[in-house]
């Protein structure tokens, strides 16, 4: 069923557009319930109007007044400016829905009045509807509002409600978790290669192995350690794998870089007086 509500969206990038296309793909929304706008780039405004039958404007006010929902799709060092443009339209009838990474709420609300606000943090695979995004309310965002921002991001994934506090971490993890997964991805096909296996043939195997294993994850709901169990057999290849990644420090390395990722995230934390210097 169709969310009976007008999506504005503020900002025209790759993830906006990925969010949009989720939208209207699982049918959320109509396509004559929303529109864009974007500060500069009108070839994206033309493309996304052309493709995807959508509304599209330079004007940020006429976004508020056309829309129910305002997803804040712009980039981190760019919200304080978005904010005062639109901070004299923006009312407690409107959810503005913020994917800017490292921006707090503290940030958004201490710009709009008694406006409802719902920090998110999708990732890259939103691009192609399997995105891990986390979801914060603010301090005038009621159930009713997560509900919302709920159905937005179950279009292209799955969702979890975590404090502010955690959302360091889910940057870590869930943000950036995609390029650990392709840095993975790259030394498994280069060993194939070393070993003889077509390039081709390598990248299908591997990409295969990855997207099976995620979904063991997703469908079964085990614990990690149980599934990895079920594949080690005793002295057999998968158990000398293991050990050769243990012996070289493969959970060692990925703690730090989830760590070392997390307090990134802390250093490039935008403010209510403009972003923090990282």
């Amino acid at each position: 069923m169709a969310l009976d509500r007008g999506v504005g969206f503020i900002g025209a990038g790759n993830m906006a557009g990925a969010l949009l296309r989720g939208l209207l793909r699982a049918r959320v929304v109509a396509p004559d319930r929303c529109i864009v706008a974007n500060r500069s780039n009108d070839e994206r405004l033309r493309r996304l109007q052309r493709e995807c039958g959508v509304r599209t404007t330079r004007d940020k006010a006429y976004v508020l007044g056309e829309s129910d929902v305002v997803v804040l799709a712009v980039k981190p060092v760019d919200v304080p400016g978005v904010l005062r443009e639109i901070a004299p339209h923006a009312t407690p009838r409107h959810l503005i829905v913020s994917v800017a990474a490292g921006v707090p709420l503290q940030t958004i609300e201490h710009q709009l009045d008694r406006v409802p606000v719902i920090r998110s943090m999708p990732n890259t695979s939103t691009a192609v509807g399997a995105s891990a995004t986390a979801l914060c309310p603010g301090r005038w965002a009621g159930d009713e509002h997560v509900g919302i921002a709920r159905r937005l991001f179950e279009a292209v994934g799955r969702v979890v409600v975590v404090p502010e506090a955690l959302f360091d971490a889910v940057t870590g993890i869930a943000g950036s978790g995609p390029a650990y997964v392709y840095l993975l991805a790259e030394g498994m096909v280069e060993a194939a290669r070393r070993a003889g296996v077509p390039q081709e043939v390598a990248r299908t195997l591997v990409a295969q192995t990855i997207l099976g294993a995620g979904t063991m994850l997703v469908e079964t709901g085990e614990d990690p350690a149980v599934l990895r169990a079920h594949v080690t057999s005793p002295g057999g290849t998968t158990m000398a794998a293991l050990e050769a990644l243990t012996e070289r420090g493969f959970r060692e390395a990925i703690h730090a870089a989830i760590d070392r990722a997390i307090r990134r995230a802390g250093e490039l934390r935008v403010l209510p007086g403009g972003p923090r210097r990282g």
